[in-house]
């Protein structure tokens, strides 16, 4: 009876380490593939220990390995951020627009992005990594509509670099405050993370002195 049950217990590990492996496939932020892929790797690791599997343990123990690797060369590896500014009416802003629209509609309806007087490209290493867009008025305060960033840049990365440990590039064009409205919790989480303050009780909309 106790080996029965040990049995179905390590079944069920085996089931549950396979469950993560494939989530981990599913995220579009790398960063989150590798971590999840990872701990995923470590898992089916110690369910093919448990059955005696050793190529299996090796294999899995190889593939949590390239993933710390990857990690590091990702965390470690010096990158270069820039931002610069765009017309709204900018041809390639609207392919980019269009072609992000899922995603982006999420946060604002392109009819308000349209209307926006400022539109930031965040570079990082030349490439386009994300947008800013909003609307900056005459006391430097500046309403952002749009903070979006590519799958393969959403690490944090960004947003650290332009709102905490460089907000030069930010004051050089103007800006003094930034707003920010947060439509669901995952939003709110990123803007207390950058170091917005939530101006009320209802935390619907946050502040950040720049």
């Amino acid at each position: 009876m106790y080996e029965l049950i040990l049995a179905n217990w390590v079944e069920w590990f085996g089931y549950a380490a396979s469950l993560v492996v494939l989530i981990s496939l599913t995220m579009s932020s790398i960063i989150k593939l590798r971590l999840i892929n990872f701990i995923g790797c470590l898992l089916f690791a110690a369910f093919a220990f448990f059955i005696s599997s050793w190529p299996t343990m090796v294999m899995n123990l190889g593939i949590a390995l390239i993933n710390v690797y990857f990690l590091y060369k990702i965390y470690s590896t010096k990158e270069e951020f820039k931002i610069v500014s765009t017309s709204i009416d900018s041809e390639y802003l609207r392919h980019f627009l269009t072609n992000n629209e899922e995603e982006i509609t999420q946060q604002a309806s392109l009819v308000e992005l349209y209307q926006a007087n400022r539109v930031f490209y965040m570079l990082r290493d030349d490439n386009i990594a994300g947008l800013l867009i909003g609307n900056l008025d005459e006391q430097g305060r500046f309403e952002i509509f749009l903070d979006y960033v590519v799958p393969k840049y959403r690490d944090y990365k960004l947003g650290t670099y332009y709102f905490k440990t460089h907000k030069e590039f930010l004051k050089n064009r103007g800006v003094q405050v930034l707003k920010a409205a947060a439509n669901h919790h995952m939003h709110r989480r990123y803007l207390v993370k950058m170091g917005f303050v939530a101006k009320g009780h209802d935390e619907l909309h946050f502040e950040k002195k720049i």
